[in-house]
């Protein structure tokens, strides 16, 4: 999944930064703009008692011009020149980073295209739940923006120096806080205390190994010292492996996890084998010290659970949606 994702408050921080240094870096949310509805033309009437003769040929309707389209999402237009101006803003960005856009072959253009979808995606899944940003409320945030820089000019030299006019960056900042008030809705249920397992592990790439080590720790051999001694994860392996407490979702393998959370408290899993990418397998025995049923999580830890949750609801916005791309983003 994309996400290159939007975390509410780096406008903020950018703007403070920005507006002290001249050629502040500039990575931008992106805003979608809508189009202004064209006017209905003019009709003509013929005056009162006068026949108009059949023309020998229906006369073809003249076409509505159409504004050109980046994307569509569930219907709704991405817009051709939304996407330009902020594919330009980004890769001035880039630049003023010292960087050259593209040129660590990730793929910009898609990323600033899927950017633009994603924010789409959001906004519609905000209407659905009646959940908005008036146009008041993005004011009175730029305002409190503005009064934390203390200097208009400043502030007017960075929107310039960042191809943002007033009303664009308005714009954006309503999207982030659309943004965060969707995540503070999705992430409503995300607890504060969950059960959580303290364990430790040995970790080694060899199979034989693996085997030598789990019958000495079934014969009574000290598991933390075998940790020491052995495991290849030697920022847990100096504490004899120890792990300390995590709750779900937060081990980077989850076969070990899962094997953590099935364990009685003092015992040894069997070998652990997990293919990594590519396809050379890695050995793990866990070790559970202790359970808690209900243990506060860290701010870390809640942390990555709310934005694993709002990750999750974002994909499935993602797998749900009818998206159409109409421009090439593979240059």
């Amino acid at each position: 999944m994309k996400w290159q994702r939007l975390l509410v408050g780096f406008l903020l921080i950018w703007l403070l930064a920005a507006c002290g240094e001249k050629d502040a870096p500039e990575m931008s949310p992106l805003a979608t703009t809508a189009p202004n509805p064209d006017s209905a033309p003019a009709v003509t009437l013929p005056p009162p008692n006068t026949s108009v003769p059949p023309s020998p040929t229906p006369i073809p309707p003249t076409p509505t011009p159409t504004e050109p389209v980046a994307a569509s999402v569930n219907g709704q237009p991405v817009f051709l020149a939304t996407f330009e101006k902020e594919l330009a803003r980004y890769e001035q960005g880039q630049l003023d980073l010292g960087l050259t856009p593209g040129g660590d072959s990730s793929n910009h253009r898609a990323l600033v295209l899927d950017t633009l979808i994603e924010q789409t995606l959001i906004a519609q899944a905000a209407a659905a739940a009646n959940i908005a940003i008036t146009p008041d409320m993005a004011a009175q945030k730029l305002a409190e923006l503005k009064a934390v820089v203390g200097n208009e000019t400043n502030f007017q030299a960075w929107l310039q120096a960042n191809q943002w006019t007033e009303a664009e960056f308005q714009t954006a900042l309503a999207m982030e806080m659309l943004t965060e008030k969707i995540k503070t809705e999705v992430t409503g249920d995300v607890p504060f205390a969950v059960p959580q397992v303290h364990a430790r592990y040995i970790q080694v790439s060899d199979a034989a190994l693996a085997q030598s080590l789990l019958a000495q720790i079934q014969a009574g051999a000290d598991f933390g010292e075998l940790a020491r001694q052995n495991s290849l994860d030697r920022l847990t392996g100096e504490n004899g492996g120890d792990l300390g407490f995590f709750p779900p979702g937060t081990l980077l393998v989850p076969d070990v996890e899962q094997a953590a959370f099935a364990l009685d408290v003092n015992q040894v899993s069997d070998i652990i084998s997990v293919a990594g990418s590519d396809g050379s397998p890695t050995y793990y025995i866990i070790q559970v010290l202790e359970k808690d049923p209900q243990r506060a999580l860290s701010l870390e830890q809640r942390a990555v659970l709310l934005q694993e949750t709002f990750e999750a609801w974002l994909q499935t916005l993602w797998e749900q949606a009818d998206i159409v791309r109409y421009v090439d983003t593979d240059g």
